[in-house]
């Protein structure tokens, strides 16, 4: 049974933001992943010289796969919430995979392997298997608001970081 009521994509959106305050339960999970994605967010802002190399992007695939895993250890979860728990086991085995073995460009790679898009999906199917929200067209679209969302947040608070002493001329 879903602890969500409301079916509108505003209503799935207010679940997402407000997840570990109604469901102080769900930090263990959450927490890492959220501190992660604020910690490196906040990094390449700072040093904005430096980009995503590939062991970085080898790291950030295998967090969906431990997310993954937790969700299954730490839930129960049925349905479509097993199945994004499965999905984010395999995707971020597949693209770890793929990063490891350089497999292919590191444009795509490191897209994919951002820290944005690995965190905030990882959150979203966090909060859809705790909730026990059922993922339908209407989840799906308030997913993909929030993480574009998240990602625009974090490249306006990046924009009006200051830079690193030591790329700005000061060693």
């Amino acid at each position: 049974m879903s602890l969500i009521q409301g079916t509108t994509i505003e209503s799935v959106l207010e679940e997402f933001l407000f997840a570990p305050i109604r469901y102080p339960e769900f930090l263990p999970t959450l927490l890492p992943i959220i501190l992660g994605a604020v910690v490196i967010e906040l990094y390449f802002g700072k040093h904005k010289s430096e980009n995503l190399g590939w062991n970085t992007a080898v790291g950030n695939a295998i967090i969906w796969t431990t997310t993954g895993i937790t969700l299954l250890i730490t839930s129960d979860p049925t349905g479509s919430a097993r199945y994004a728990a499965y999905f984010l086991i395999l995707i971020g085995g597949f693209i770890g995979y793929m990063n490891f073995f350089h497999k292919w460009s590191a444009e795509i790679a490191f897209f994919i392997s951002s820290a944005g898009i690995i965190y905030s999906l990882a959150y979203v199917t966090v909060v859809v298997v705790k909730t026990g929200m059922t993922v339908d067209e209407t989840v799906l679209k308030a997913s993909a608001v929030f993480i574009i969302g998240v990602n625009i947040v974090f490249k306006i608070i990046q924009a009006f970081q200051r830079p690193a002493q030591d790329e700005i001329g000061f060693s």
